[in-house]
């Protein structure tokens, strides 16, 4: 059966419409790939403090910006006086997050960890474009 005029007018708008859906399908996996993401844990030798009574441990800055249930720093009001060292309460402990990893009785402190106190999101857009690390190659927190 030989083509009919109808039918092959209507051969440019099918490939219109399937050039149009592969674009679309390619643009949504393209932006599907770059908001994929990893999470980061802290650095082994990124530094945490432990409350050894309740067996919790936080980050250096949820301690600081004071995001737990209780305070472990005793020196509040000199906070913010960089020439005054951080003083923790006796039940209080600075270790590494390596250690802390190994000791399997700690666990994080709820609260440091509900505002993402530990661990940062990075998904494929910040790693093309370039993002800083919450931590330092010493294991400092950057916040």
């Amino acid at each position: 059966m030989p083509p009919t005029a109808a039918s092959e007018a209507g051969q440019p708008r099918r490939i219109w419409l399937i050039l149009t859906g592969v674009c679309l399908v390619a643009l949504l996996a393209a932006a599907a790939s770059l908001l994929s993401y990893k999470i980061v844990q802290p650095p082994d030798n990124a530094r945490v403090i432990v409350d050894e009574q309740r067996r919790t441990y936080a980050s250096t800055p949820c301690v600081v910006y004071n995001k737990l249930d209780r305070d472990v720093i005793s020196n509040r009001a000199e906070i913010n006086d960089p020439s005054k060292p951080l003083q923790l309460f006796s039940y209080a402990s600075e270790k590494t997050f390596g250690d802390v990893k190994a000791d399997t009785k700690l666990t994080r402190d709820t609260s440091c960890d509900y505002v993402t106190g530990f661990d940062q999101i990075v998904t494929r857009w910040m790693r093309l474009v370039g993002y800083r690390s919450r931590w330092t190659d010493e294991g400092q927190w950057r916040w």
